[in-house]
């Protein structure tokens, strides 16, 4: 019988924000982000990417939807193949969801269950959203960004103030929410 992995999703924009879903483990990276974006009403179409992490939120192996650059493409897993348990999913795994490129804007992922399936669960259909909290922050279209924010916004410094906002709400550990 395979395994039930439930996922916490939270933003450092917004600590009001937070999705818990369920999924098995036989699906991908692909079914889960289809997930998220369904569970904050997203356009799926917009590039993404997932990284594992570890418990400072460092990024390190990352699963993409696609590989932009061939220079990197023996590096790079991708969302549609890679299932979720290859990373032997235990409690407290991390992982970043960059869910706006355009915005350099992520989510901050963290398993907090995994369970057998029960008989009770065949007649559900996973993925599902088994918690639903605050607005998910908006997310930003190419055409909507103008040339005044791009030069007024520091994209080198992104991943420095993701983190350092993440530590500030006290997501040490997301089972806390």
């Amino acid at each position: 019988m395979s395994r039930i992995i439930k996922y916490r999703i939270v933003s450092a924009y917004d600590d009001n924000f937070v999705r818990d879903i369920e999924i098995e483990e036989d699906k991908t990276f692909m079914d889960l982000h289809l997930a998220i974006q369904s569970a904050c009403n997203y356009d799926p179409s917009l590039l993404t990417t997932f990284y594992l992490s570890n418990k400072n939120w460092d990024k390190l192996q990352e699963i993409s939807a696609e590989c932009i650059d061939p220079e990197t493409q023996k590096e790079v897993m991708l969302m549609d193949s890679t299932k979720l348990g290859k990373f032997k999913p235990v409690v407290g795994q991390r992982y970043i969801y960059i869910f706006d490129f355009f915005s350099v804007r992520a989510f901050f992922i963290e398993i907090v269950n995994i369970r057998e399936k029960s008989e009770s669960d065949e007649n559900l259909e996973f993925p599902i959203c088994t918690l639903s909290h605050g607005n998910p922050p908006e997310q930003v279209f190419v055409d909507d960004i103008t040339e005044n924010d791009i030069e007024n916004d520091d994209f080198d410094d992104i991943d420095d103030d993701l983190y350092d906002d993440f530590n500030e709400y006290g997501y040490d550990n997301l089972d806390d929410y």
